[in-house]
């Protein structure tokens, strides 16, 4: 039950109309608190019928205008594409202004990968205050970072309250790594009574939706009736999920299991 995370902030992708790709985050970009009021911009409609149709440069441009104008969204959008350098010449630079400029307008898309701009470089404690902005905003991608800067104490004294509390939060809003990471601290009791029960019901949550440590955690408790009744064929099942996506423990149960299946 490591939480430990290998490559710090995570990210995920969220279906929108507009498929444009920041290539540091992998986020499908397209803010949500500005999309009620977006279309209100002309250059910013313009921006979209020109990217949808694969025009990328007069997409880029008429974000830019948009942008200078102080729209939020194109700000945004604008950011990502200087970040990937569709549409007009990949500038680091370029994309951390207008990135910035979004997020002080309270875009919470923008907060967040600025969030993981700061964390990237090491400054833990502005990485913090920039997820907490976008965790606020409930977009369940920074809580669940949120979570797992007070769980390793990044930016922030380190609290597993406060980390159950945010996991738990991205969690009831159907966010499997999060619902992964509560089932954990329930396992375990670290932020939160312990509770096998509790863990096996986050961890089912978290492995319908296809996360592979989930599986391989609801395969054990399976396997050792905890929190759940003792099924073997149930444990064999998300063992067998979980090192179909590759989960190395779970490809090694998995061998270790063979002569006990049929």
């Amino acid at each position: 039950m490591d939480d430990k995370v290998r490559t710090g902030l995570q990210h995920i992708p969220t279906g929108a109309a507009l498929s444009l790709h920041a290539t540091r985050t992998g986020i499908i970009a397209r803010g949500r608190r500005d999309a009620a009021n977006a279309a209100s911009n002309p250059h910013y409609r313009e921006a979209v019928a020109a990217y949808n149709i694969g025009n990328f440069q007069e997409a880029a441009a008429a974000f830019q205008r948009a942008a200078e104008q102080g729209h939020a969204e194109s700000q945004y959008l604008l950011s990502t594409l200087y970040d990937a350098g569709q549409g007009l010449p990949q500038d680091d630079a370029q994309s951390a202004l207008w990135e910035r400029k979004a997020a002080e307008q309270g875009h919470a898309y923008a907060q967040a990968n600025l969030s993981f701009r700061f964390y990237a470089a090491g400054n833990f404690p502005e990485a913090f205050l920039w997820c907490q902005r976008a965790a606020h905003s409930n977009l369940a991608w920074a809580q669940y970072n949120l979570g797992l800067m007070y769980r390793k104490g990044e930016g922030v004294p380190q609290s597993n309250a406060e980390a159950a509390h945010w996991y738990r939060v991205a969690a009831t809003q159907n966010f499997p790594e999060a619902q992964q990471k509560l089932a954990d601290l329930y396992y375990t009791g670290q932020g939160v009574p312990r509770s096998h029960t509790q863990a096996a019901a986050w961890y089912r949550k978290a492995a319908d939706q296809g996360n592979a440590e989930a599986q391989f955690q609801l395969s054990h408790l399976y396997a050792t009736g905890q929190g759940v009744e003792h099924d073997y064929t149930q444990s064999r099942h998300w063992i067998r999920q979980a090192a179909l996506q590759g989960h190395e423990p779970a490809i090694r149960e998995l061998k270790r299991r063979e002569y006990r299946d049929p």
